[in-house]
């Protein structure tokens, strides 16, 4: 009887362990975070794309705007630092723009202005556009890995656990 309740509760130890893990987990790869380099800061990397050109980066932001191309998908986002589990920080100041492209069509309604998206990709170079009055040169990021954020306030897509002693309610 001690046996199989000892089992019981380390199984739900492990499980549990399991659970808390994956919540923690990050939204790139491990395999695309390792070729990422972590050296590159977005000021140096707006001042001056070129340098950069072939070097991996993880960046993130707010889109702007989406445009499909015959193709490939151009999207413009504007910068925000990376917070916990390389989420955008929509509070953070940010440094400037950049355009994330991928190949294929991804759905305007989907990647919609004011998502908050993470991207890992190698830098191409620069594309200078018109802002406002203005010549801007953003910085291009071919997407190796894209996660685009639940919106704010949206249903959770995990299941919701709640560990304690005594009777409660959960909506």
């Amino acid at each position: 009887m001690k046996a199989k309740r000892y089992i019981t509760h380390l199984l739900c130890l492990v499980t549990l362990t399991g659970l808390v893990m994956t919540g923690c987990a990050p939204v790139i790869s491990k395999k695309a975070l390792k070729e990422v380099d972590q050296s590159v800061r977005f000021e140096e990397l707006l001042e001056n794309p070129d340098a950069y050109e072939g070097k991996i980066v993880l960046l993130g932001g707010e889109i702007i705007k989406t445009e499909n191309l015959p193709d490939k998908t151009v999207i413009i986002v504007l910068q925000r630092s990376l917070g916990y589990n390389q989420k955008p920080d929509s509070e953070g100041e940010s440094k400037g723009r950049f355009i994330v492209s991928t190949p294929g069509f991804l759905d305007p309604a989907i990647y919609r202005p004011r998502r908050e998206i993470t991207v890992a990709g190698s830098v191409m170079g620069k594309e200078v556009r018109p802002l406002g009055e203005l010549g801007y040169a953003y910085p291009i990021i071919e997407k190796r890995e894209l996660y685009i954020w639940p919106p704010e306030g949206a249903p959770a897509t995990t299941p919701r656990f709640h560990i304690g002693i005594g009777i409660g309610k959960t909506f």
